[in-house]
């Protein structure tokens, strides 16, 4: 009896893959009707603080069943295999969608101080109001950020929509590349895991980070590069993330292999190098310095940003020496008879502080050029694995990178882990390790859990390099 279910549920899913496109398109469309219903009555868009009325909520609702839609719809497009498999995949990220939208009133202390002055000062004086605060982001950045804040319902929703939008898309394009070299149902299994990952809540769902829209342009990019397809639109691609967050720059050596192959031309790095350019101009014209503008694509990684942020990288280690920034400042203010600036314990001056950075700023960069050389002489190791040694590399010797930026590297994690078992000891130690990272307290300072986490991830750099046991050669069963 079993035998004959099966048999017929076989049957019928060949059928209904005949017809896979129109099919999955108004499953696509059903979806995000139904979730947008249940946000009607109540779901997380039920209640929504400071949106404005019924009809700035009708509108959001509808944005966000417009996102679904969409990605659905990519969803369909770019799968080959059985019905029932995108069946699967869209119930998934419709999941994942609804899981997301519950953060979506929390405001973390990464937006409050840090996203959300800037946002505030550009609603009274436009794109050219950003520029006197002292950010990280870049001048592309910040008008992405004054492009989706511009709009009637509240800012906070609008940035929190793009980053979510940017997660799925990201966590579907590592499915799309399992499927590209036959992973089969561990597919499904990648991309399930890409939704659940803590940095895409942290950085998507809470904090709103626009470096997720970055990491997206980056693995689509890297995707379309490795492919050998469509390579000058994987430069251009590049040359937009690296606008967006300095961390796409440590994607350079990809990039160089590939000119150094003849793969790519001259012409492709010149477009990605233009386009970055030009990605500038519009802050220009709102009045920002040239000078700035162009300083700014790099201000993402070799900045001073005022907070740890929780990664667990070398900016990680050192605690801040401002007042504000430090672990017992928030308890000292609680209490109006202390004086948090006599009664605060200082570390070190901020003098000392920017010297000591600078110079680790300096090791980093040779460190990195190392790594480099010594996975270019290591040729016999798999895509991933290079891949996985470069991006960790990066990120853990970077002194300024933020969670969003780690998004990309977890989404590699996520791929060993399912694609290639000889990988599968380093990448979970850096997904534990990235994970604990996003669990700081309100002050986004502790050093405990970010040094603990530069240590494993420093760990699992060594097994990839074979200087400490525990990830095996491609001899060993390297298959990524």
């Amino acid at each position: 009896m079993k035998n004959v279910f099966f048999q017929h549920a076989a049957r019928l899913d060949e059928r209904l893959t005949r017809r896979l496109r129109p099919l999955g398109a108004a499953l696509a469309l059903l979806l995000s009707a139904l979730l947008a219903l249940y946000n009607v009555s109540s779901g997380p868009l039920g209640n929504l603080n400071d949106i404005g009325g019924w009809a700035n909520r009708s509108l959001f609702i509808g944005m966000t069943a417009a996102l679904q839609g969409g990605v659905l719809l990519a969803a369909t497009w770019m799968h080959r295999g059985r019905f029932s498999r995108l069946l699967l995949r869209q119930l998934a990220l419709t999941f994942a969608l609804l899981l997301m939208l519950m953060g979506i009133n929390q405001k973390t202390y990464a937006y409050v101080q840090q996203v959300q002055p800037i946002v505030r000062a550009m609603d009274e004086g436009g794109l050219a109001a950003a520029f006197g605060f002292e950010t990280p982001l870049s001048a592309p950045a910040l008008t992405l950020l004054y492009a989706v804040t511009r709009g009637p319902v509240y800012d906070m929703y609008l940035v929190k929509l793009l980053c979510i939008g940017c997660m799925l898309g990201l966590a579907l394009l590592a499915a799309h590349a399992a499927d590209g070299i036959g992973a089969g149902m561990r597919a499904e299994a990648v991309l399930c895991l890409c939704l659940i990952l803590p940095q895409g809540f942290l950085s998507a769902a809470c904090a709103a980070q626009t470096d997720v829209a970055a990491a997206l342009l980056l693995g689509l990019s890297l995707t379309l590069l490795c492919g050998k397809k469509r390579l000058p639109a994987a430069w251009l691609l590049f040359g937009v993330a690296a606008a967006l967050s300095g961390a796409a720059l440590y994607a350079l050596p990809v990039y160089a292999c590939s000119l150094c192959r003849r793969e790519s031309r001259p012409l492709y790095a010149a477009g990605a190098a233009a386009t970055a350019l030009l990605l500038c101009v519009p802050a220009m014209a709102c009045g920002m310095p040239v000078g700035a503008a162009l300083t700014s694509l790099l201000r993402a990684n070799f900045s001073l940003p005022p907070y740890a942020a929780g990664a667990p990288n070398l900016m990680g280690l050192f605690p801040r020496a401002a007042m504000e920034e430090m672990p017992e400042y928030f308890m000292l203010r609680q209490v109006p008879a202390l004086d948090p600036v006599t009664n605060a314990t200082e570390y070190y001056t901020q003098g000392h502080f920017t010297v000591l950075l600078r110079g680790i700023t300096l090791a980093g960069l040779a460190l990195y050029i190392g790594l480099c050389a010594l996975v270019r002489s290591r040729r016999d190791r798999s895509a991933i694995r290079q891949a996985f040694v470069l991006a960790l590399g990066a990120l853990i010797v970077c002194p300024g990178v933020s969670m969003g930026a780690w998004l990309f590297l977890d989404v590699l994690c996520i791929l060993a882990v399912v694609l290639a078992p000889a990988l599968r000891l380093p990448a979970c130690l850096v997904l534990f390790a990235t994970a604990a990272g996003c669990c700081y307290p309100v002050t986004e300072e502790i050093l405990l859990p970010t040094a603990a986490g530069f240590a494993l991830c420093a760990v699992a750099l060594c097994m990839l390099l074979d200087i400490v046991p525990g990830a095996a050669g491609k001899k060993e069963g390297d298959r990524g």
